[in-house]
């Protein structure tokens, strides 16, 4: 049987690949399951966060949605941390179960990800943070929240690195890079 091979061959960008820290069924690792905003798209590899949104349109708490530049911590909402999707939203197994797995990035994790932004020149132990839609991009102003650390670069476009994960990808080269990065564990920002 071929189920899920068109989606899985015929996707914009390269899955997540878990480098280091997947083990998901041990209880010291921080993950979460939940439901997903409607018609967030949320992609495998991308930064997301728990809010208030609509699931079959129905307000629900503690769903998630595509974190962007202005999501940070702050004193109205102490609690909300950035993870990093586990699957697509539209997979098979987040419609069955009703919920998407999300890798906490106050946890130890190492992965790699299509989601991030090609215009910045990346270099080794360079902090990254929230973009729009998802997407990482170099911490670099005062306040930006540090959701880790670049642990990898190569030579393809803003030296990322090429894919090597187990299922090809049929995308352009420039869609299979992948940025490489390591969580921050702890809540660091950007210093004035």
């Amino acid at each position: 049987m071929d189920y899920g091979v068109t989606k899985r061959y015929s996707r914009a960008k390269a899955p997540v690949v878990i480098v280091r820290g997947d083990y998901l069924t041990e209880p010291t690792k921080l993950t979460s399951l939940a439901g997903c905003t409607d018609d967030e798209a949320i992609k495998e590899g991308m930064l997301i966060v728990k809010d208030t949104g609509l699931v079959n349109g129905i307000t629900t708490d503690g769903v998630w949605r595509k974190a962007v530049a202005g999501d940070a911590p702050s004193a109205t909402n102490e609690n909300k941390s950035f993870f990093i999707a586990r699957h697509d939203q539209d997979s098979h197994d987040v419609q069955a179960s009703g919920g998407l797995v999300g890798l906490n990035c106050s946890d130890d994790f190492e992965i790699q990800t299509g989601y991030f932004d090609k215009g910045v020149t990346w270099a080794v132990d360079m902090a990254v943070t929230a973009d729009a839609d998802g997407v990482l991009t170099e911490a670099a102003v005062a306040g930006d929240v540090i959701i880790g650390y670049v642990t990898a670069v190569g030579s393809g476009t803003g030296n990322s690195i090429a894919y090597v994960g187990k299922t090809p990808s049929t995308a352009t080269a420039a869609d299979a890079e992948v940025l490489q990065i390591r969580t921050a564990r702890n809540g660091q920002v950007v210093a004035a």
